[in-house]
């Protein structure tokens, strides 16, 4: 039996070009003006789609901020995933982290801001979400390293995660919240390494 999935049709791919269009629309006045000014209307005039359009691919306004993250999620599994080169798990949570701040950097400290923003206000869950690609691809390291005697075996998969990722999402508040005055990537590494030493097995 072929199990090969059917290529999108027309219609598919068109909804998909038009999804993306109102993104990168949105994204652009967010950058411009802010999240709070950017109104649906005006991402719609940019987009150079209907109102209506809009509603059919996204709830509302916040919903971009949810897409952002999917595609954040998807960039990591497509180009992070299987592709650290670091060696031992220790050094690979450090090459991760490097690719998450790397990423942020390059949205720029005002695009950030206003992902962060929006998380809190609109508080949905899924930017915590351990299901999600980004903390998804940190178990893996993190179990591998677990099982190889790489990292410490008395703290839980759970625990270490968890732990990474406040500290990954509280740099790249600090340097939101400086206004993106230092180089984000240099200090995130000196960090992170220091870091890492807690989880590393004696």
């Amino acid at each position: 039996m072929d199990n090969e999935e059917s290529p999108p049709t027309r219609r598919q791919l068109q909804a998909r070009e038009t999804r993306a269009r109102i993104y990168e629309a949105a994204w652009q006045l967010i950058g411009e003006e802010g999240y709070e000014e950017t109104s649906v209307e005006r991402i719609c005039r940019r987009a150079g789609i209907a109102k209506g359009s809009f509603y059919h691919h996204f709830s509302n306004k916040a919903d971009l901020i949810v897409e952002g993250y999917s595609i954040c999620d998807r960039y990591f599994e497509d180009e992070v995933a299987g592709r650290l080169v670091a060696e031992g798990a220790p050094e690979r949570i450090v090459e991760f982290l490097g690719y998450q701040v790397r990423y942020a950097a390059d949205l720029g400290v005002d695009l950030i801001r206003q992902v962060y923003k929006a998380q809190i206000e609109n508080a949905t869950r899924f930017f915590i979400s351990p299901d999600r690609g980004l903390p998804s691809i940190l178990r893996r390291i993190v179990e591998e390293g677990q099982a190889k005697g790489e990292l410490r075996a008395d703290l839980g998969v759970d625990y270490i995660v968890d732990y990474v990722l406040r500290f990954s999402r509280g740099l790249i508040y600090d340097w939101c919240l400086r206004g993106g005055d230092y180089e984000l990537e240099a200090v995130a590494d000196e960090s992170a390494r220091r870091l890492v030493a807690i989880f590393a097995a004696a």
